[in-house]
């Protein structure tokens, strides 16, 4: 009975959680430089960056898990670019309410 409790109240946050941000993923209706919506910009501060500190820290928990395997098949740089930088680029050097619904490929 409690695990089909825990089954549903997950199964009710991710549903939430994708409900919420599928249309961000659209959101971008003026090019990557147009100024971003309020509501947009909210969404990006209580949604997508927390995920991305969280993807972040999970990313570098992999990678150095991870690193001897990389090392020696010597794609330590290809392993820390997606586990560790793509994600860290997206919570920390992405403009506020811009590239919402991905892990896009900020330059900043």
């Amino acid at each position: 009975m409690r695990s089909l409790m825990v089954t549903r109240g997950i199964t009710l946050i991710l549903t939430a959680i994708l409900t919420l941000t599928a249309p961000l993923t659209m959101a971008e209706e003026g090019g990557p430089n147009a100024p971003a919506s309020p509501d947009l910009m909210a969404a990006d501060m209580l949604l997508a960056r927390p995920a991305g500190v969280v993807a972040t820290v999970l990313g570098s928990a992999i990678f150095i898990v991870g690193l001897p395997f990389t090392l020696i098949s010597g794609s330590t740089d290809q392993a820390a670019q997606q586990l560790m930088q793509k994600p860290a680029n997206y919570t920390f050097s992405r403009p506020m309410g811009q590239d919402v619904g991905g892990l896009g490929n900020p330059q900043h």
